[in-house]
């Protein structure tokens, strides 16, 4: 027997239910085939369910789901739709569409409004706040109004249990993410690194934006080929981030959340994207230059450089990001998305059409990947005449981490110079002759211009890039 509240128009009911122990499925002299108890978790049981999808025994899968809670119920709904022909088996059988519960947890799991009319205040409650999650701006976030009680699911929502359905489910939208083999990167003060997490997933080297061969000029497709490769594919694959520097979080080949990150979510939104969704469920959305993320521990929605904070240490967030650009359809909309925003503005990819006809391409892609780190734009760069490598790193150093001394900069940045175009500048080093040494003896009165690369940690020699 359970006593609850009931929901019926606008008026509070109290009504009596009593679950049948019995099946219907076998012949009657058969003992029932009791269902499947929760396993756990809702990968496991969607498992399970599919399992018992080769027996033809629906009913046992209804009655197996029907026993869960609501929030158990949802959830392996959302595992069970991975599998479209299971998801379709058992969604669409009778027994499945004859639990008014059941049909509920499917409106959430198919985005829409759950019928409430015949379930109890505690459920609809639930059904109601796992409906809305993947809306939270609309009820705890940056488009959020005050609340009207016009029809049963404003008082639903106005009821104190709300938020806090509303706060797990996003939670557990984390939870449901894949996992992934995340690395821990240790502080290290000396290269200003704050520590944190990191992960490179695999390449997928024949992966292309749509555009990047919409050029008639052959001389700009070889740039534009090259730039990929350099910043789309070396840069890192488009299941990468960071956490552990000082731009809290970088997803895909470079693009940081302080950085051109905010232009590709923006190129996202206007292409409507599919990619968005996981991460708004996940409690994640950008708006106006702004990032907003659900914490769902303080139950607040942060903005700025909090909602960064939240993002760089909640592993099911940034697993989240991983899940879409494993997806191959999500992963193009990512790259179409990022090839956008180097093409255009001050993007890495907007290479003026006086550099392209004049430059050599590997100095291209060297400067491309300086412009894509932040600091000197191409505009600044946009000369008929190429400048010398060495001038280029000179320039670029004002803009990067260094130690104590401007012109010395830290391991990682002088370690972040040599990665660039195929190793370009310590390949042009070698052919000049230029060797590693100390620093000169009137280093502190001289070499103004001069900028000067550490080698190694624990030796105190440099890549002096001083006259051409």
């Amino acid at each position: 027997m359970i006593r609850s509240q009931r929901l019926a128009g606008n008026t509070a009911t109290v009504r009596m239910v009593q679950r049948e122990p019995t099946s219907t499925s076998g012949v009657l002299s058969q003992e029932p085939v009791r269902p499947v108890p929760w396993t756990g978790d809702p990968t496991t049981m969607s498992t399970a369910m599919t399992a018992l999808l080769v027996t033809g025994d629906h009913d046992r899968i209804a009655r197996s789901l029907g026993m869960l809670w609501v929030r158990g119920m949802v959830d392996t709904l959302f595992m069970l739709k991975r599998d479209p022909g299971a998801f379709a088996a058992i969604t669409t059988a009778a027994e499945f569409r004859a639990d008014a519960r059941l049909m509920a947890a499917l409106d959430v799991v198919e985005g829409r409004n759950p019928a409430v009319d015949d379930l109890f205040l505690d459920q609809a409650i639930e059904f109601q706040a796992m409906r809305d999650a993947a809306d939270w701006p609309a009820f705890i976030g940056p488009d959020a109004t005050t609340l009207e009680l016009r029809e049963v699911r404003d008082l639903i929502r106005s009821d104190p249990r709300y938020h806090d359905a509303l706060y797990d489910m996003i939670r557990r939208h984390r939870s449901m993410a894949g996992t992934y083999a995340l690395r821990a990167v240790p502080p290290n003060p000396a290269n200003r690194v704050p520590g944190g997490k990191q992960y490179v997933g695999p390449s997928h080297k024949s992966d292309r934006p749509s555009a990047l061969g919409a050029t008639s000029d052959p001389k700009r497709k070889a740039v534009n080929e090259a730039l990929w490769k350099e910043l789309g594919v070396g840069e890192g694959t488009q299941a990468s981030i960071n956490t552990w520097d000082r731009a809290k979080f970088t997803f895909g080949p470079g693009f940081a959340a302080t950085g051109l990150l905010h232009k590709v979510m923006d190129n996202l939104a206007k292409a409507g994207a599919n990619a968005l969704a996981p991460l708004r469920a996940a409690g994640l959305v950008h708006r106006n230059n702004t990032w907003y993320v659900v914490d769902p521990d303080a139950r607040t929605v942060e903005s700025g450089k909090k909602a960064l904070d939240v993002l760089s240490r909640d592993v099911g967030l940034v697993s989240t990001f991983l899940d879409t650009a494993g997806d191959p359809a999500m992963r193009k909309e990512w790259m179409d998305a990022e090839w956008q925003a180097m093409r255009t503005g001050s993007g890495a990819a907007a290479v003026p059409d006086v550099v392209v006809q004049n430059w050599p391409i590997e100095l291209i892609v060297f400067v491309a990947h300086c412009v894509h780190w932040g600091g000197r734009t191409w505009q600044n760069w946009a000369d008929e005449t190429p400048p010398s490598l060495f001038t280029v790193v000179r320039l670029q150093a004002r803009h990067v981490d260094h130690q104590k001394d401007p012109r010395i900069l830290t391991l990682l940045s002088a370690n972040t110079f040599r990665s660039f175009a195929g190793g370009l500048l310590p390949n042009t080093l070698k052919e000049k002759g230029r060797a590693a040494a100390p620093l000169p003896e009137n280093w502190d009165s001289a070499h103004g211009d001069a900028v000067a690369l550490p080698r190694r940690a624990d030796v105190s020699t440099f890549d002096i890039i001083d006259g051409d």
